[in-house]
């Protein structure tokens, strides 16, 4: 089988697609890299498909794939969503795809409740006091907070959420999940949790923690009216996209100081160095990097490299994507407006 590495080289490259999954590559392929100092663009790629290949190996800066769908039988892709590579057409062509969106989730879930706990017990601030200033703080300064038995409000229940779900089972939590698509009462049963409308959420949670998709429905889903309700003293947390928020009100009502927020995700990124967000002392913000930790790369780029040795022999995939999970999944072309 031949297989098309789209990725440019360079460190990323060399972090996905490391000694051991480049010998697994060309142990079982016959591959061709992108030997250009860039990605390939929209008006290249389907010239480069029309040479033949069965399998790509694709990450991010991508272009969008489906018109090209019939050229090749697999894309495996190191990145999470799909959303922005194909869509429901890819899947009628009868592409199959793989992606690493388990492994993305797992880590964004442990890097969502690194964050909360991490603002409940102010740990930014106090840290910065004691390197700053030597401060010892008496009781009720900086005050710090526990997650247990507080009530969480969790805004789309895709893959991050359930994970982070798992790993808040221990802190004894009250769960309030909110999702514009039907939550099966099976699995809110297993998980402990009630279902709530977006409002309800805003208003009765302690701890509010954002895991939507960016698509056109959820552009700006939580705007001006929705940022009003958030009740004082919450922790609000968004570590899914940033254009899910209309980032100008969610200024506008930070800077009334009733509630606080870490951010990991903006509209537009980098931050600009100019941003309100920064002078805001109730907001922790985090340049992107919930998930996946760094460290995780090598092993997300192997085990995309194991199915697609799957794939070739006919076996059962580890990282399939299913036509309604891509259909739901991340497309940043949602904020393009």
């Amino acid at each position: 089988m031949k297989v098309l590495v789209t990725m440019k080289r360079g460190p990323l490259f060399d972090s996905f697609v490391g000694p051991v999954s480049r010998a697994l590559l060309e142990e079982n392929f016959d591959v061709t890299y992108n030997e250009l100092d860039r990605e390939f663009t929209d008006g290249e790629i389907g010239g480069v498909l029309a040479e033949g290949y069965d399998i790509l190996l694709t990450g991010w800066g991508t272009p969008y794939l489906s018109p090209y769908a019939d050229r090749f039988s697999l894309l495996a892709h190191t990145g999470g969503s799909v959303g922005d590579l194909v869509d429901g057409s890819a899947y009628s062509k009868g592409l199959r795809v793989v992606s690493a969106n388990a492994i993305y989730a797992r880590s964004t879930a442990e890097g969502a409740l690194s964050y909360i706990l991490s603002a409940l017990r102010q740990i930014p601030a106090l840290t910065s006091n004691m390197r700053e200033t030597g401060f010892w703080g008496k009781v009720g300064e900086y005050e710090t907070r526990s997650l247990v038995g507080k009530t969480v409000g969790v805004i789309g229940v895709g893959s991050v959420a359930r994970d982070l779900i798992e790993l808040l089972k221990p802190f004894d939590v009250k769960l309030k999940l909110y999702d514009d698509y039907e939550i099966d009462p099976d699995y809110l049963k297993q998980a402990g949790a009630v279902k709530a409308s977006l409002d309800e959420v805003l208003s009765t949670c302690d701890v509010i923690t954002v895991h939507a998709s960016l698509t056109e429905k959820t552009y700006h889903m939580i705007g001006k009216r929705e940022l009003s309700l958030i009740r004082d003293g919450a922790l609000f947390v968004n570590t899914s996209r940033g254009a899910i928020i209309d980032e100008p009100a969610l200024v506008e009502a930070l800077s009334e100081n009733r509630f606080y927020a870490h951010l990991d995700v903006f509209e537009r990124e980098p931050l600009e160095p100019d941003s309100p967000l920064r002078k805001l002392e109730n907001v922790y913000l985090t340049p992107h990097k919930a998930g996946p930790a760094n460290d995780l790369y090598p092993y997300i780029g192997k085990e995309i490299v194991l199915d697609m040795i799957r794939f070739k022999k006919g076996e059962p995939l580890s990282y399939e994507i299913f036509r309604e999970q891509a259909e739901r999944m991340t497309r940043h072309s949602a904020a393009a407006r």
